[in-house]
């Protein structure tokens, strides 16, 4: 006789009959925005070419100027996805062939392969067991003479620990990155989350917070690393500067 505290994987009772069902959270203002963009011709308003269009059609746009709104940065650069806006962060900052970035393995596999995309080399640090995040005394411990950036993710609703991370940015001259995937809307005195290192990536990934299906954005109030991740958005098919 199994009694009620049994688990059932061994053999107890369980909780649900069934599944959950899967959760469909598309409202009527959602239904009425994609409407509204497949009857406004084109479907895409970039251009890969110098001038306004380079910088994509006017949702594009709006949804850029409301997210670095929101989120309190000067630039915002929406990606197809929050893989590519982690290849764009690296692009960004200028890191490529033989440059480090320092990243736990605590995380989606993204977050290394973006740097591994770019011809860099991911060096794995230690996640702090508070939190998942990455542990400052860890990173500090893996910077070499190659590395050019620390990647810290931002995991379950929270933020790593940049008092320290910024203080060893400022001591080697190192970039920090954020994938912020999984915590939009995460502070850090009184700053959000993604917004505190040089570049930040949030997801709207099915899984995450705010989801979309699909999407990611990449945040930045440096003007050069948004000019690059725009080019990289668009190939770097035009001279727009």
């Amino acid at each position: 006789m199994k009694d009620k505290s049994t688990l059932a994987i061994n053999g107890g009772k369980p909780v649900l009959a069934k599944p959950l069902p899967q959760i469909h959270n598309v409202g009527d203002k959602e239904i009425a925005a994609a409407i509204r963009v497949i009857k406004r011709p084109p479907l895409s308003g970039f251009l890969g070419v110098a001038g306004k269009g380079f910088l994509g059609g006017p949702e594009v746009c709006a949804l850029e100027a409301e997210f670095a709104k929101k989120f309190k940065v000067k630039h915002a650069v929406s990606f197809n996805s929050a893989t590519t806006a982690l290849h764009g962060a690296i692009v960004s900052l200028g890191i490529g062939p033989g440059d480090e970035v320092i990243v736990p393995p605590y995380t989606m596999s993204a977050s290394a392969t973006a740097i591994l995309a770019n011809g860099a080399v991911p060096i794995f640090a230690d996640i702090d067991e508070k939190t998942f995040c990455i542990a400052p005394k860890s990173a500090r411990e893996r910077i070499t003479k190659n590395t050019k950036a620390i990647m810290a993710v931002n995991l379950y609703g929270q933020a790593a620990d940049y008092t320290e991370l910024l203080k060893i940015a400022k001591e080697y001259n190192i970039k920090i990155i954020e994938d912020n995937a999984q915590s939009p809307g995460a502070a850090w005195r009184g700053r959000f989350a993604g917004t505190i290192g040089d570049v930040g990536v949030f997801s709207f990934n099915i899984h995450k917070t705010m989801q979309t299906g699909e999407g990611g954005m990449l945040v930045t109030n440096d003007a050069k690393a948004a000019l690059r991740a725009q080019l990289c958005r668009k190939h770097g098919e035009a001279v727009v500067d």
